[in-house]
């Protein structure tokens, strides 16, 4: 009843909370339009060129966040466990800096998930190896080594910087503080359906990740492939914020708050929990969007600002908890 319930209220809030991110802003669209002799051009080219495109990524952007969080929570069995605390969205930033460099994402478009997939894989590798102690995971050692990795990927890629032309760190900026603003239909084509075929497919192995949050002694005693099944996620959401990434920048904190605030109201079964916290994740962030445009008269406050505005005192009032 739990879950129907939040299941519900969520879809609700799916409503308004896409009303605002399309009617917001610093061009004035009257939602009213319609009835009162139609928009005009300019005003349907604001929705449709600009604010639609900008909707739907962050509707995937958020989906993917939610379920990565909620998903690495399980694996390490960790409330901080986050795709940016641990360093995977510093990874996917990385990776797709260098492809940049390279000049190769203006030949083809589908160079740029590939960078940030790489190097979000390898983050989320080097997380894992660097928190396993004997078999097992140190949640401590963990959180410490993402920290470590995630600050090692900015120090590499601000280096990297250093010697990249002005073109690229404009660029860079999308990737520094998130910004849903620069979406275009091409991205929507190009991202928005196979980050959804991934993500469809990482809600079908709830079961196993219920397994696996078990932990891998248990997990191997009921006959699971434990680090088998553990490689095969962190791959998974490796692709899926490698995705996110392209799509929306390094957004932070989304992948922490929405599936740890939804698993005490719904409980642990991520049967259940990963679907929801994906939809959690797609309205959060569209309305942490929303408010950014809102909140500064004449300008706007990028999306990754926001969320951690959010995230940062939660992270904080989490960790003062779990002492």
């Amino acid at each position: 009843m739990k879950f129907k319930r939040c299941w519900i209220v969520l879809w609700l809030l799916l409503v308004p909370v896409c009303f605002l991110s399309l009617f917001s802003g610093q061009v004035p669209v009257s939602p009213w339009g319609p009835f009162h002799g139609g928009w005009s051009l300019l005003e349907q080219n604001v929705l449709w060129n600009l604010r639609l495109p900008r909707l739907l990524l962050g509707l995937g952007t958020g989906a993917a966040l939610g379920a990565s969080g909620t998903a690495l929570q399980g694996i390490f069995g960790n409330p901080l466990a986050d795709p940016g605390i641990l360093g995977v969205s510093g990874g996917a930033s990385l990776g797709a800096v260098i492809l940049l460099l390279t000049g190769l994402p203006q030949k083809a478009y589908w160079f740029l998930p590939l960078g940030a997939f790489a190097g979000a894989g390898l983050a989320s590798l080097v997380v894992g190896i660097l928190g396993s102690v004997r078999g097992g995971t140190d949640r401590v050692k963990l959180l410490l080594a993402g920290v470590a990795v995630s600050l090692f990927c900015g120090a590499l890629t601000a280096g990297l910087l250093s010697f990249a032309p002005d073109a690229v760190m404009r660029q860079y900026f999308f990737w520094t503080l998130g910004n849903l603003g620069v979406g275009t239909w091409l991205q929507v084509k190009g991202i928005l359906p196979l980050l959804a075929g991934v993500l469809a497919v990482l809600c079908l192995w709830g079961r196993q990740l219920n397994v696996l949050s078990l932990g891998e002694e248990q997990a191997l005693s009921l006959g699971m492939d434990a680090p088998f099944w553990r490689k095969l996620f962190l791959g998974w959401i490796s692709l899926l914020m490698g995705l996110a990434v392209c799509a929306g920048g390094n957004i932070g904190f989304v992948g922490l708050l929405v599936p740890h605030s939804l698993r005490l109201l719904t409980g642990p079964d991520h049967r259940t929990l990963l679907p929801l916290s994906a939809l959690g994740g797609a309205v959060f962030l569209v309305f942490c969007d929303a408010l950014g445009k809102m909140v500064l008269p004449g300008g706007e406050i990028r999306v990754g600002i926001i969320t951690a505005l959010f995230g940062a005192p939660y992270f904080l009032w989490l960790l003062c908890r779990k002492k």
